[in-house]
């Protein structure tokens, strides 16, 4: 019985590949900033319920791929393309000293995010096929 509960886990800290925990703190951290901008706020409401939903959905999406299960490799490669195209398109359309500052680092994150989530190491974690 023991066995079973502990293959559902990685064998040790050490079996997760090293490309896998940085993508475990870009994710935690996108938590992270998601929640420090809920601070600004003094009510929440349905407004700044997105904020939070997506600190939750981040957090899980970190938890996941530290546990190495493959839907979290899938959202985490669809909401980092959806960031990376969404906001470069924000990005270039409203391009300023204020969108440098804060918008630029997230496009750098989300592009450092799929880079990791298409090295040979992690699709192989993950069993995600290659071609």
């Amino acid at each position: 019985m023991e066995g079973a509960i502990l293959s559902n886990q990685p064998k040790s800290a050490a079996s997760v590949p090293g490309e896998v925990k940085i993508l475990v703190a870009i994710e935690a951290f996108a938590g992270i900033s998601y929640m420090l901008y809920l601070l600004q706020f003094q009510v929440i409401d349905w407004f700044t319920a997105l904020p939070l939903i997506m600190a939750i959905i981040s957090f899980g999406i970190a938890y996941g791929l530290y546990r190495l299960k493959r839907p979290a490799w899938f959202l985490s490669m669809a909401f980092s393309l959806f960031g990376l195209i969404f906001g470069g398109l924000g990005f270039i359309i409203m391009i300023n000293a204020e969108s440098v500052l804060l918008d630029l680092p997230k496009l750098i994150l989300d592009l450092m995010t799929i880079l990791l989530l298409l090295s040979k190491d992690v699709r192989k974690a993950f069993r995600i096929r290659t071609g």
